[in-house]
This record gives structure tokens, sequence and C-alpha cells, in this order.
């Protein structure tokens, strides 16, 4: 139910699950890994690529020298996926981790037993699949209760998750959602609002994923703030606006937004969230890549 949750409200991973269902073939990854050689280190949906099984996708995402996929609701089985990704030298970048885009969770004081278990049980997952970042999501915007009284409930909530992900060794990452196109009524939308949310817990384990589809449509202003709150990012998610396509699909300028992450020598993930305008995953790739400085 979780995964289900989530992943309605997200069409452009629903799209590339869709669009690769049932592939027969493999498609044949370019000779020279062409991930390897870019600046930044980018992550890619694993139900883009073609494959009977989650390990063959992960050996098609790792022939293009991707350093890592993400799936936000794995499936299959994991410890063969583990094996393969380890032997393969690339990571599962992101899961699904605590909340959920629907009414209640970290919002609701008394959900927040609930969203702990919830998130006990993905971290479990997350270090079995060798993961290090969990997707956070506080719910829905009530409309009982004062909003500074939901952002304080919030923070309660991520209090008392931050010292699971730290015993851990992982990272819960809150991710702002648009409220304008995609998710209407969604509680955390803006960046400052999410770093007033991440500050207060005041834990090295909770940051924000920053997803630049969103935050285009929400607030604009993309570069400028993932530049001044880069210390607090600790995951990115990649779409082009309108539409949520591949980068150069619509009005984002994405060199220069991934020259603007580079310069601030962010360690983490960029991630790929988004469909293709051709309907090939393959070009979706070559068109990132043609955003992308060298290493």
């Amino acid at each position: 139910m979780i995964r289900r949750t989530f992943l309605s409200s997200c069409a452009a991973a629903a799209a590339g699950a869709t669009l690769w269902k049932g592939t027969p073939v493999l498609a044949a990854a370019p000779a020279d890994k062409p991930f390897s050689k870019v600046k930044l280190r980018m992550s890619a949906p694993l139900d883009w690529f073609p494959g009977d099984t989650p390990e063959a996708r992960i050996e098609q995402a790792a022939a293009w020298g991707l350093p890592a996929y993400e799936w936000l609701g794995p499936k299959g089985d994991f410890d063969a996926m583990r094996r393969t990704s380890d032997e393969l030298g690339i990571e599962l970048s992101c899961i699904v981790g605590a909340g959920a885009i629907a009414p209640g969770g970290m919002v609701n004081p008394d959900d927040h037993d609930k969203v702990l278990r919830q998130f006990k049980e993905r971290v479990a997952l997350a270090k079995r699949l060798g993961c290090k970042r969990l997707v956070g999501l506080t719910g829905n915007e009530r409309d009982d209760c004062p909003r500074e009284q939901q952002t304080e409930y919030v923070i309660q909530c991520l209090k008392r998750l931050a010292p699971i992900a730290e015993d851990n060794d992982v990272m819960l990452v809150m991710e702002a959602l648009n409220p304008l196109v995609d998710h209407k009524g969604f509680f955390m939308c803006t960046t400052e609002h999410t770093m007033e949310i991440v500050k207060a817990v005041d834990s090295p384990n909770v940051k924000m994923l920053f997803d630049i589809y969103h935050q285009q449509i929400t607030e604009g202003n993309v570069i400028r703030n993932l530049g001044r709150n880069i210390r607090n990012i600790a995951h990115f998610h990649v779409a082009d606006n309108p539409g949520r396509k591949e980068p150069g699909s619509g009005e984002l300028n994405y060199t220069n937004i991934f020259k603007a992450i580079g310069k601030t020598r962010y360690k983490g993930f960029v991630a790929l969230e988004c469909g293709h305008s051709t309907g090939n995953y393959e070009d979706t790739l070559r068109a990132t890549l043609a955003c992308l400085e060298p290493a």
C-alpha cells in the first residue's frame, strides 16, 4: 500500500514502468559507458531498462556507466539484486522511506507511531539493498489546524525518525512537491519551508530531496535556491517543465543547472525522474548527457 500510494502520485515513474514492461530484447548500451565520464553522479529509474529480471536491468544501467539506479518501490529477489549491484559497482540511489502523498502522516501526531514503524521497515530494506537514501513525505495539508502547528508536528515526527537514520547510517531526504500542477493540497512545497523544518530537526541524517521539476513550478529560482541550501540537500530529482520529460524538452536550462550543482561540489546522486518525449529511454539518456560537463 505504501508503494502504491506514493507511485500513484508519480506519473513519470509509472510511465517508465509501463513503457518497458515486457520488452523481449536487450538494447545495446554504448561501449564507452558515457555516464562514467561526467562530473555528476547520475542515476536513472531501473524501470527504464529492458530485461526480464531486476538483475538484468541493473546490468543494463551499469553498462551505460551509471553509478546508480533509482527504484522507489523495489520488488524482486533483494539478495540477488544486492549481489548484482555490488559486483557491478552500481548503487540503488533512493527508495520510499516515510510518509505518503495523502491525508495524515507527519502532519498528524496521531499517525506518528505508524510513520515510525513504516520507516523502520524501510530502513531495514534499504540496508539489505545497500541504499543510503530514503524519501520522506509530510502528507497533505490539514484544514483543521494552523500551518504553524502542522509544521511543528512534522518536526516532532522527524525528531523521532532522525535517531533511527543516524543509528543505521542512512539519510532521510524530505521532498517538497508542487501543489499547482501535480499534488494539490500537499503540505511541504517550498525550499524555504523545507529548510525551516530540516534546520529545526537539526540532524545530519535528515536533509532535503530537491526535485528540480517541482521547485521550478512552485517557486522558480532553481539555481539560486539549490546553491544557497546545498549543505542541506542530499538528493536531486530531475525532469523538465512543462511535461515532466527529459532535460532539454522544456523551459529549464539543464546545462546551467547541472553546472551549478557541480560548482557546489555536491557528492550525492542526481536522479532522473522523468518521462521520454520520444518514447525512447536511450534518447532521454543521450539528451541528459548533452547537458552534462565532463568529469
